[in-house]
């Protein structure tokens, strides 16, 4: 039976067994636009999934008995204006995200994918590979981008993983920033990383759990086993604003997943790139310092990031000079330890230290002595 989300699960069921073939064999009228688009995408190099073919017939109805979720046809995508599809090119998974042509998102973003913008280590915006015009309609357009996950799926799992996580988005706001653009929703929900490293068989792009071919659950190696680092990208730049050097830096607007922004005024104008640190601040108090142990050197720049006052934060340079000279102070022994839940009980946290502490050394073990991630992932399986 195919591994579904808690929710997504129940959902399906709710349904019942009976009807899951309706349901699954009718494209959603969202769908319905993308499978129009098929040969359009094919042409230009993207190949969308079987179930967007102009023929497509339901797989499971060629084998009568089997429960259509366990087909990976079944399950439509989640967005009417994203899709997933594979590159003819190179056979990566990619994701295809319709915009009009006037969209912020659509220069801000094909902005940072310039060549000399793009090839700074400092970049942390969600690079564009390709961006074209609707074939029917000239007031839309297509962009290309890598197909990422949210930042903490899979979960961090040791202290390193954070501090990782951390040089990457706010090297990736101050350079943002140094080039005249606030984010104005830099929230976890819009920080993702490319997965390819901890996912040797790829995965897929709805049930995020299962392979590609949706035949097994997808293996994964921790981040701290990866063959090289995951990386973090800020994407989603809808509501963003570029503001020439010079000019002044203030807007109106409340918009964003953040609710706990003092400034956001719709009347009264603020200045987004202090919006945007507090916003960064923001997400490593909720999503590390207040989940986790052992990461109170988080503290001093969290509080600094977030203060009331905009005047009184650093900029997004600032931080990242406050949070150099703070990782200076973080040894290899700590990088190494396991995130600690502030929920969990005395015994679970033990037990799961010691396990942590023998998955580290396996790790470590295999980099010296050169093992492949397949190997290492095997030990750990």
């Amino acid at each position: 039976m195919a591994h579904l989300p808690p929710i997504l699960n129940e959902h399906y069921w709710s349904v019942g067994v009976s009807r899951l073939d309706a349901v699954g064999s009718k494209l959603l009228r969202y769908e319905e636009y993308w499978r129009d688009r098929f040969h359009f995408l094919a042409a230009r190099g993207y190949t969308l999934r079987p179930r967007y073919h102009p023929d497509w017939v339901p797989s499971w109805q060629s084998q009568p008995g089997r429960i259509p979720l366990m087909f990976e046809d079944f399950f439509e995508t989640r967005s009417g204006h994203v899709m997933d599809a594979t590159s003819q090119k190179d056979g990566r998974m990619v994701c295809i995200k319709r915009l009009t042509n006037n969209s912020p998102e659509l220069e801000i973003a094909t902005f940072f994918s310039q060549p000399h913008l793009r090839s700074d280590p400092r970049n942390h915006c969600v690079p564009v590979l390709d961006s074209f015009r609707d074939e029917i309609d000239q007031t839309i357009s297509y962009m290309v981008m890598p197909f990422l996950r949210r930042m903490d799926n899979p979960p961090f799992e040791t202290v390193g993983d954070v501090v990782d996580f951390a040089d990457q988005v706010i090297e990736g706001l101050a350079f943002l920033h140094e080039n005249h653009v606030a984010h104005r929703d830099c929230a976890p929900s819009n920080i993702f990383m490319d997965a390819s490293p901890i996912f040797p068989r790829g995965f897929h792009p709805v049930i995020a759990s299962k392979t590609p071919d949706f035949t097994t659950d997808a293996p994964y190696l921790s981040r701290s086993a990866a063959p090289v680092p995951v990386k973090y990208y800020l994407a989603d730049f809808d509501l963003s604003t570029r503001i020439p050097a010079g000019a002044p830096r203030r807007v109106v607007g409340a918009y964003g997943a953040d609710k706990e922004v003092p400034e956001l005024s719709e009347e009264v104008p603020y200045d987004p790139f202090q919006t945007d640190v507090f916003i960064l601040g923001n997400v490593l108090r909720h999503q590390f310092h207040d989940k986790y142990f052992r990461l109170d050197f988080l503290r001093p720049l969290i509080l600094t990031m977030t203060k009331r006052d905009p005047d009184d934060r650093p900029s997004a340079e600032g931080a990242l000079r406050q949070w150099k000279q703070i990782r200076k102070h973080i040894t290899a022994f700590q990088r190494i330890c396991r995130l600690r839940g502030r929920d969990e009980g005395v015994v679970t946290a033990l037990v799961s230290d010691i396990i942590s502490f023998f998955k580290v050394s396996f790790i470590i073990a295999g980099r010296l002595m050169r093992w492949s991630s397949d190997w290492i992932a095997l030990i750990l399986a």
